[in-house]
């Protein structure tokens, strides 16, 4: 029932709004404000169906992941690089730290994932102004990916219910599906990771840990953010 409400809700207002186009009489404005509402709600339409695909196959035991060395430095430098006019747009400060030996052994793709998930839920969940820390550091044998944020923290009964499918915190914004917390949960499992929420009466940590990963080769993440850093160092 849930899955089917979060899908109409985009088609019906895709819908109302491609009658609206059809009028005559709309100003060139009124007219790409519309587009631009119906190109958020494809975006939308777009993220909650991979979300579910990748639900089904969790459910189904069917979503493979890979292990590979993994730097998760380079993996918080590409989520700033990729959210962070995200962060702008929404009023949010959007700051990194990252330890140079924190590598994992996990699939890059779904460290991303997992990170993309956690970054988002900070920005939808706090309000303009606050700040967003995302941090990358070994813990002995384990390494960890952290968004922390020095927004209001979640209160006691809701923090395990952050982890439900479908679940919006109390007061929140109604933005997002309520599936990216439960997904990078499970994610986190099928790579002997976990992933943890910390938070008081002001600031939320949420923690993707992982096993650590010796004598690693640079992954693709860190290969590409290498070659970019070195191209626009000669540039």
């Amino acid at each position: 029932a849930n899955a089917s409400h979060e899908l109409r809700t985009p088609l019906f207002s895709i819908g109302g709004f491609v009658e609206l186009l059809a009028e005559e009489d709309l100003d060139e404005e009124t007219r790409r404000e519309f587009l631009s509402t119906m190109r958020s709600q494809v975006e939308r339409l777009t993220k909650l169906s991979t979300d579910l695909l990748d639900l089904s196959r969790l459910d189904a035991g069917q979503l493979r992941v890979e292990r590979e060395p993994v730097d998760l430095s380079a993996v918080v430098r590409t989520l700033a690089r990729e959210l962070e006019h995200v962060a702008v747009a929404s009023g949010h400060v959007l700051d990194t730290e990252a330890d140079g030996d924190a590598w994992c052994s996990a699939d890059e793709e779904r460290v991303l994932q997992i990170g993309r998930a956690l970054v988002v839920n900070g920005l939808v969940h706090t309000p303009a102004g606050t700040r967003i820390v995302v941090r990358a550091r070994e813990r002995g044998s384990r390494a960890e990916l952290q968004v922390a944020d020095d927004g209001p923290g979640i209160p006691d009964r809701q923090r395990e219910a952050v982890f439900e499918r479908f679940y919006r915190v109390e007061g929140g914004k109604a933005s997002g599906s309520g599936l990216g917390l439960a997904i990078a949960r499970e994610l986190a499992r099928l790579m002997d990771g976990a992933v943890r929420l910390e938070s008081g009466r002001a600031g939320t940590v949420v923690t993707l840990d992982l096993p650590g990963a010796e004598n690693a080769e640079p992954s693709p993440v860190a290969a590409r953010a290498f070659s970019r850093e070195n191209d626009s160092d000669g540039g």
